[in-house]
C-alpha cells in the first residue's frame, strides 16, 4: 500500500501526535524550526496514516509539531491507509530520517526496538537497515537493543550523549529506581566517560557494602547536600561528588591520602623538592623529586633530606600512621 501520490491537506487538530507508534527521535526545540517554516514554508510534507476519523504521523513529527505551534488550520500531508503494513510505515519513517541526518545513538536505538517485534534478530535488523541506508553492524545492533528496553531517562542520556553506551548497558544490572537516578545524576553533572564509569561503579559498590539501593545511597545527606546545593556550579559539584563518593567508598586510603598531605606539609620542603605518594595509596613507595639549577641548590636540598630523615612526620608518612582512629562515618 503506497502514500497517495498527490499532497493533502488535512485539519491539524485531526492529528493525534501523541500516537508515538512510528516515532524514534526526541522532539528538540520545535520553535526555532517552526520559525523556519514560517520563513521557508513547509517543503517536506510529513507522511500521516489514516486512524478511522484521525491520523497518527508515520514520519514529521517535528514538523507537524511545529505547524501546530504556528497555529495552522490545516497542513499538506502525504496520506497512508489505514491497513498499510506496520513495517511498510517503519520503512519510510527510517529512510525519511537516515537518509537527511546523522542519528544519533539514543534513536538508533529506538529504531532496533521498534524492528524487534518484526525482524528475526541482530543480523536480519542490520540487513534491513543497510537496505535503507542505516549502517548499523550485527553486534552494535545488540546493544542497542538492550538500550531500547531501558528507562525514558537512560535513553535520553544516551541520545544526547552524557551516557556512553558502555555506562547504560551496564545500568542493566542495577534495580529500575536506580538507574533512573543514576541517568538524573549524569544530566545534571555531566561527568566525562571515564567519570561516568568511576562514579557508576563507587555507587554500586557503595551501595552494596551499606545494604542500599543506588538511588536511596544518593538521597543521603553527605550526597544532596552537594547535588542540591545552589551555590556550586556544575564543575564544582561534580568535583564535590567524587571526593565524597571516594571519601565513603575507599575510608581507609581516603584517611590515608588525607593525613598524607598534612603531614607532609609539616616536613616544609624547599623549592623543587616533591615528596610523591604512592599509587592509589595502594602500594608502599614513596617518590622524592628534586629539582636544582646548581651545585650549591642540590647541596642545600641533601641538607634539608638528610633532616627530614630523621622527621617525625616522614616516618608516620612512612609507616602509615593515622592520629585520629574515629572512623569518617
Amino acid at each position: 500500500m503506497q502514500a497517495e501520490q498527490r499532497v493533502t491537506e488535512i485539519e491539524t487538530d485531526s492529528i493525534i501526535l501523541e500516537d508515538t507508534c512510528y516515532r524514534f527521535t526526541e522532539q528538540g526545540n520545535i520553535e526555532a524550526f517552526a520559525e523556519s517554516i514560517r520563513g521557508a514554508g513547509l517543503i517536506n510534507p510529513p507522511v500521516v496514516q489514516r486512524r478511522q476519523e484521525n491520523f497518527r504521523v508515520v514520519t514529521g513529527f517535528r514538523r507537524t509539531a511545529a505547524c501546530m505551534y504556528l497555529k495552522w488550520r490545516r497542513m499538506p500531508c502525504r496520506v497512508l491507509a489505514g491497513d498499510t503494513d506496520f513495517l511498510y510505515c517503519l520503512k519510510i519513517a527510517i529512510a525519511d530520517n537516515a537518509l537527511t541526518r546523522e542519528l544519533n545513538l539514543g534513536e538508533k536505538s529506538g529504531i532496533v526496538g521498534k524492528l524487534q517485534a518484526v525482524c528475526d534478530g541482530p543480523h536480519s535488523i542490520s540487513a534491513l537497515l543497510e537496505s535503507l541506508g542505516l549502517f548499523i553492524a550485527p553486534p552494535l545492533v545488540e546493544k542497542l537493543s538492550r538500550v531500547a528496553v531501558m528507562p525514558d531517562s537512560v535513553r535520553l542520556g544516551v541520545a544526547c550523549n552524557y551516557i556512553s553506551l558502555n555506562v547504560a548497558l551496564a545500568l542493566e544490572s542495577a534495580a529500575r529506581d536506580s538507574a533512573e537516578a543514576v541517568a538524573g545524576l549524569f544530566a545534571d553533572l555531566r561527568p566525562t566517560v571515564n567519570q561516568q564509569q568511576e562514579i557508576f561503579s563507587g555507587l554500586n559498590d557503595l551501595a552494596g557494602i551499606k545494604g542500599l539501593s543506588i538511588s536511596a545511597l544518593l538521597k543521603k545527606k553527605y550526597f544532596s547536600d552537594i547535588l542540591l546545593c545552589r551555590d556550586l556550579d556544575r564543575g564544582r559539584k561534580l568535583k564535590l561528588f567524587r571526593l565524597e563518593l571516594y571519601r565513603r567508598r575507599y575510608p581507609a586510603l581516603s584517611r590515608a591520602e588525607a593525613e598524607f598531605y598534612r603531614r607532609r606539609q609539616n616536613l616544609e620542603l624547599e623549592e623543587g623538592m616533591e615528596l610523591k605518594p604512592p599509587a592509589n595509596f595502594e602500594d608502599t613507595e614513596y617518590t622524592i623529586i628534586l629539582k636544582f639549577s646548581s651545585e650549591q641548590q642540590l647541596s642545600r636540598q641533601a641538607e634539608i633530606l638528610h633532616e627530614i630523615c630523621r622527621h617525625p612526620d616522614l616516618k608516620a608518612i612512612i609507616s602509615r600512621e593515622i592520629e585520629d582512629t574515629k572512623s569518617l562515618y
